[in-house]
């Protein structure tokens, strides 16, 4: 079975494949302008955006930096890396960054913040080592921090900074979702800070109204960066109109011997308080500092709009007053052109100008940038967890978007959530939302779908329907107005189709004058000429047969919609990923696998026949009831006319199974049996059917989509 033609077609497949890896084409994002969600002012702080090298893998990005960082730059194209600015909306798997931090940081603790983060991030300083690891951690989105000790620096001199980002849960856990292509993305600032030994956590904001009269309350949490007798600790808050402070208050918090996050609240009233409104959006000032007995200080300032929001009997009230919306929805690819091209603030604008006076972004929380921006201009923020077409038993925890939930609404443009769009409407499904309600303003939580069915036990306003480019209910409406984004087309296909039908036309026309052979002929050692006429046609029809289901394939795989709707983000990123790459490299490595796969088939079968003939020579003479391809490739050359281009593939698939008694009494009229033929073909449809059964709740989702 392994000779030489099996061999050279292994070869073909190494080649191919070297080839698609060479020419391997990744997305190219675009550098993303970012914001900050708190300041201090006593923190030693260094920001990481800009330039990073981008690698493979670990080892290779260690080994250059590590190299650049001693003075070492001749690396070749293949391990230099690849620049790449961050915040990005590229996707990547590890990238690397050199930096120097000043010796008057050694005293204090390192937090290294990561904003916008999709993925698992595994974090290392200075090598790629266990030891090594700083940091791991699952992004969805928000702010995430990594506590790194101040001796696991080099103080003066290059210190090397690795991340490695895997593709996140959101990816794993979605619909016939999967860890490839295994690697995430970063589209919020990366910042560096050295802080005392007790530091404060953004706050959470509360704000309640009687009459005129605001009552703030703010909720922060001391975070012990590792226990001392340092306490107590004085806690002091000022709000500030901008001019002059009109609230505060101080509290003094006890040591509790342990290092555990200690919580802190602090309430301020506010007389005749300025209300946050879309015409006049006005922000007050909170300034937190924690000072302990040894003059270590901490401190935290961040803008605060007061207002209050609720959804009453359908309409949307804003201080008391019922809104219309009249809402615009971003894709995830318009909101990166915009921060990429710095049109944030602009475009908020003008969009304000024409009556928009909310924002809903689509498959990710918005960055801080957005937010800040929202809450000068005037502008209403609906904002998404990352929780989209994911199976009931796979639904998170509602705790896992606390902290992001928490982070993101101590900014009064942020209006409404979406905790899952595309659910299930389960009992699985309808715990979920209950529990992540509590998260945010239950009122102001919504559910997105596909189909009218209402979620049990949710109000029908907070339970919406995506009507083709819009949502929309008693409250208003909100319009995608950027296009769907289309999956790439296989553009010279058309072109392709017509040549090989031509071509397996006249190979049909050819085997038909050619003579008719017998199966005893198959191990002739001196065949007569018209017998090698007959082989020779026969194998060019194996060939444009195979050529012609890889060319089916690859017509398929490049209009799967990876886009259900402009609602829905994207599905299948590894799909996507291959639809960037050459429709005729793809169509080379089908058909040289599917020749490969036919010869191993009858390989396995031919020393089990009588005479044992070669393999090559049986495939030959079983491809003369194969002839009818040719018709499937007519088919296929008609897709233009409008014949969808399944058909050609299902009719395929039809005609082997009507022709497949004829193929098994060829075989037991020659002395066979047709048993060990389905050997291959059982074996790849026993992977296949373990793939259905571990997505068996993929296809209970389905099966209740499609129900519902």
């Amino acid at each position: 079975m392994f000779n030489r033609r099996l061999m050279i077609f292994f070869a073909l497949l190494a080649l191919t494949l070297a080839t698609l890896w060479w020419n391997w084409q990744s997305p190219v994002g675009e550098s993303l302008q970012a914001g900050q969600s708190s300041l201090s002012s006593v923190r030693f702080a260094q920001n990481l955006n800009g330039i990073w090298d981008q690698f493979p893998s670990l080892r290779q990005a260690w080994t250059t930096e590590s190299e650049r960082a001693i003075g070492k730059n001749n690396q070749s194209f293949l391990t230099s890396g690849r620049p790449l600015t961050l915040p990005s909306s590229e996707r990547f798997s590890v990238v690397a960054k050199r930096f120097r931090i000043p010796g008057e940081w050694s005293s204090r603790t390192m937090l290294l913040t990561f904003n916008g983060v999709q993925g698992h991030v595994n974090v290392y300083l200075n090598g790629i080592a266990s030891e090594q690891k700083v940091g791991e951690f699952e992004g969805s989105g928000g702010a995430d921090e990594v506590e790194i000790p101040p001796k696991s620096f080099r103080y003066g001199e290059d210190n090397i900074l690795v991340v490695e980002l895997a593709g996140g849960t959101e990816q794993r856990t979605m619909l016939f979702g999967s860890a490839w292509p295994k690697s995430g993305r970063i589209s919020g600032e990366i910042r560096l800070e050295a802080v005392v030994e007790t530091t404060l956590m953004p706050p959470q904001l509360n704000v309640s109204w009687q009459g005129t009269t605001a009552q703030v309350t703010v909720k922060a949490t001391l975070l012990h960066h590792g226990f001392s007798e340092e306490g107590p600790w004085t806690v002091y808050g000022v709000l500030s109109d901008g001019s002059a402070g009109i609230a505060e208050q101080t509290l003094i918090v006890k040591s509790q011997g342990n290092t555990d996050p200690q919580p802190v609240t602090l309430t301020f009233t506010v007389p005749n308080a300025r209300r946050w409104t879309m015409q006049a959006p006005f922000l007050y000032q909170l300034h937190l500092t924690v000072t302990n007995n040894r003059g270590d200080l901490d401190d935290l300032t961040l803008p605060l709009g007061l207002r209050s929001m609720a959804l009453t009997s359908g309409k949307w009230v804003l201080n008391d007053q019922v809104i219309s919306i009249k809402g615009e929805a971003l894709t995830p690819q318009e909101e990166y052109r915009l921060r990429h091209a710095r049109q944030v603030k602009s475009w908020l604008t003008a969009e304000r100008q024409k009556g928009i006076n909310l924002v809903y972004f689509i498959g990710q929380i918005p960055d801080e940038l957005w937010l800040q921006e929202a809450d000068r201009v005037g502008m209403g923020i609906w904002a998404e967890l990352p929780v989209e077409l994911i199976p009931s038993s796979r639904l998170p925890q509602s705790e896992v978007f606390r902290e992001i939930v928490v982070e993101k609404m101590n900014h009064p443009s942020l209006w409404a959530w979406t905790l899952g769009k595309g659910l299930d409407t389960d009992t699985l499904a309808q715990k979920y939302f209950r529990q992540s309600a509590i998260q945010v303003q239950p009122d102001l939580a919504f559910a997105l779908k596909a189909t009218p069915a209402v979620l049990a036990g949710l109000p029908a306003e907070q339970s919406l329907y995506v009507q083709g480019n819009k949502i929309k209910g008693t409250w208003g409406q909100v319009t995608v107005k950027t296009p769907s984004t289309t999956s790439p087309r296989w553009l010279e296909e058309p072109i392709v189709a017509k040549m090989w039908a031509l071509l397996m036309v006249f190979l049909a026309w050819m085997n038909i004058r050619s003579v008719t052979w017998r199966y005893k002929e198959i191990g002739e050692q001196r065949p007569r000429r018209r017998l090698r006429r007959a082989w020779f046609w026969d194998g060019l029809f194996v060939f444009a047969r195979q050529g012609m289901l890889a060319g089916l394939i690859t017509s398929g795989i490049f209009r799967i919609p990876i886009h259900l709707s402009p609602w829905f983000s994207h599905l299948w990123p590894g799909i996507e990923l291959i639809q960037r790459q050459s429709p005729w490299q793809i169509w080379a490595i089908l058909g040289v696998l599917f020749m490969l796969t036919r010869l191993l088939q009858v390989g396995v079968v031919a020393p089990h026949l009588p005479d044992a003939p070669p393999a090559l020579g049986l495939v030959h003479w079983l491809e003369r009831r194969y002839r009818w391809a040719v018709f499937i490739a007519i088919g296929w050359a008609l897709s233009p006319w409008g014949v969808p281009f399944y058909i050609p593939l299902l009719g395929y698939i039809i005609l082997v199974c009507l022709f497949m008694p004829l193929r098994i009494r060829d075989i037991h009229r020659i002395g066979g049996h047709y048993r060990p033929f389905l050997w291959v073909p059982g074996i790849i449809t026993s992977v296949l059917l373990v793939w259905v059964i571990f997505h068996c709740a993929d296809w209970i989702y389905l099966w209740h989509m499609v129900r519902f």
